[in-house]
């Protein structure tokens, strides 16, 4: 089995193994649970613990995506601002400095709007796990993190690449992706049907939340990257999680 992952063709298949890991995130979640409960640590103990679970299973791998693609997003905000208010006589050089500022950054160092990012990011997933007190709530989450994950996998065979960072799936036979496509679709279409037969409402708006995020990730990375990268990939997971989290416990909170 492992031999046959490990090839160079069938290695390309491990993509689909991505919505599995979101699985097992929630398993954690959901254990992390029971013992807050059983030894009663408290709903705070479970929500600041919890808010790390998905950075630490992944190595941080997405958190890094996610600062990085926001300090890009921030600078580009920051040099349209500073282009208006200098004028017609100063654009060009305001355009300068703003496609300047994210290359003078020292690689493996964040940026500064990129740690504001990170710790907006796990404040509000702590807040958002607070919220969450049912069974149900935990299993809805769980199973965003398998959709967030399908989602993040079908970005790579959907939507074109970026030209200057092709990412690890843009060089994938026809075959391949379509291939793929089925398989991640399967996936993705049993995690709604599952989300749905376990709480309709919630289940359908928490479907129809996640695909909103992925249209806009798409718009987005064309708009700014000029296609998917791993850096913007990683910026779409850990908002698809954060506004899945934000959901399940706040809308549930309120209607369960």
């Amino acid at each position: 089995m492992f031999r046959w992952m490990n090839s160079r063709e069938n290695a390309k298949y491990r993509i689909c193994f991505r919505p599995f890991y979101g699985a097992a995130t929630g398993i954690v979640l959901c254990l992390l649970n029971l013992l807050c409960q059983r030894f009663d640590l408290g709903q705070s103990c479970f929500a600041l613990i919890g808010a790390a679970v998905p950075v630490l299973m992944s190595g941080g791998i997405y958190l890094s995506g996610f600062m990085n693609t926001s300090e890009t997003l921030a600078e580009r905000l920051s040099g349209a601002a500073e282009q208006k208010a200098a004028g017609p006589d100063r654009k060009s050089d305001a355009a300068g400095t703003s496609a300047g500022a994210g290359t003078g950054r020292m690689a493996g160092y964040a940026g500064t709007y990129g740690v504001i990012a990170a710790a907006a990011f796990f404040l509000l997933y702590a807040g958002g796990l607070s919220t969450i007190r049912k069974d149900s709530q935990i299993v809805l989450l769980g199973i965003g993190y398998m959709i967030s994950r399908a989602l993040y996998g079908m970005a790579f065979v959907w939507f074109p690449a970026a030209g200057a960072e092709k990412g690890e799936f843009s060089n994938f036979s026809p075959r391949i992706k379509r291939a793929l496509r089925i398989i991640l679709s399967v996936i993705l279409a049993l995690c709604f049907c599952t989300c749905v037969m376990i709480e309709p409402i919630m289940g359908m708006l928490e479907a129809l939340l996640c695909m909103w995020i992925w249209t806009y990730y798409y718009y987005m990375s064309k708009k700014v990257f000029g296609g998917v990268t791993k850096e913007s990939a990683g910026y779409f997971l850990i908002l698809c999680e954060l506004a899945a989290v934000l959901f399940v416990g706040l809308f549930g909170k309120a209607f369960l």
